[in-house]
């Protein structure tokens, strides 16, 4: 038998916002070691949970299994299998949110101290300008489109610091306020409200597809490529994260030169 418990799954860190090393050690694995199918199961399950937890506590047990019980763990571990690898190769990382296929960081530093120039030069249309009261660190902050390689015009918001370790440690909050499914999207309750009114769009279909169903966050997700905190549009995490990548290696060849 392989059971495990705890207050969290197997995938925690696929799905959370927290890097892995803030998953709390509350997993156990208990598995039936006598047949080798079985001993292969807790293999792949205990390298793919502690990878996302390396401080888990695993116990082991024995027990008495019928013949059939046999058969349903052949099939589990035809099912499982899948998943098991799956999680180990994206929970393999070193614990920094990003997107893991592409190799992008959500949190990337840069030698370059990047400028509105960048942007221009990059393509980027600011719509309007924000004042920068209540963005602590900050010395601009722009809202505007950039149109993605082969695709259509996508929104960004773009806050610019002096440094990256201002644009972590300065603006990582408010970028996480302004972006994803809980984005604060009511001026009352946001600590960065200019502009608010652009991070929130009209979202979803209204009944037998007439109006709208209500409005929604604008940008998925955010990401930090040097001294820019970008808030990315995207109808989901992947996608906005996947425009964030785009968005930073375009500024990364900027950078480059000719």
């Amino acid at each position: 038998m392989v059971e495990l418990t705890g207050f969290e799954p197997v995938t925690s860190c696929l799905q959370s916002r927290r890097s892995p090393t803030e998953l709390q050690p509350h997993y156990s694995l208990v598995y039936q070691p006598r047949q080798p199918y079985t001993a292969a199961i807790h293999a792949l399950y205990r390298f793919a949970i502690i990878s996302c937890e390396p401080h888990l506590q695993l116990t082991t047990i024995k027990v008495k299994t019928s013949p059939l019980a046999h058969i349903i763990r052949v099939a589990f571990l035809i099912a499982v299998l899948p998943v098991c690898l799956a999680a180990v190769i994206a929970c393999g990382g070193d614990g920094t949110s990003g997107n893991q296929e592409q190799g992008f960081q959500q949190v990337t530093d840069h030698d370059t101290v990047f400028t509105q120039e960048h942007l221009d030069s990059i393509g980027y249309k600011v719509s309007r300008e924000y004042s920068t009261e209540g963005l602590e660190g900050a010395t601009a902050a722009l809202y505007g489109f950039w149109r993605i390689p082969d695709g259509d015009p996508v929104d960004f918001e773009v806050r610019i610091y002096q440094s990256h370790a201002d644009a972590v440690n300065l603006g990582t909050a408010l970028a996480d306020e302004g972006s994803g499914t809980d984005a604060v999207l009511d001026a009352d309750d946001a600590l960065y409200d200019e502009g608010i009114r652009d991070r929130r769009m009209i979202i979803g279909q209204g009944t037998g597809g007439g109006g709208r169903s209500g409005t929604g966050p604008r940008y998925g997700d955010y990401a930090i490529y040097g001294n820019i905190v970008m808030l990315c549009q995207g109808a989901a995490v992947e996608q906005a994260l996947e425009r964030c990548r785009q968005f930073a290696q375009a500024l990364n060849t900027a950078a480059s030169g000719p």
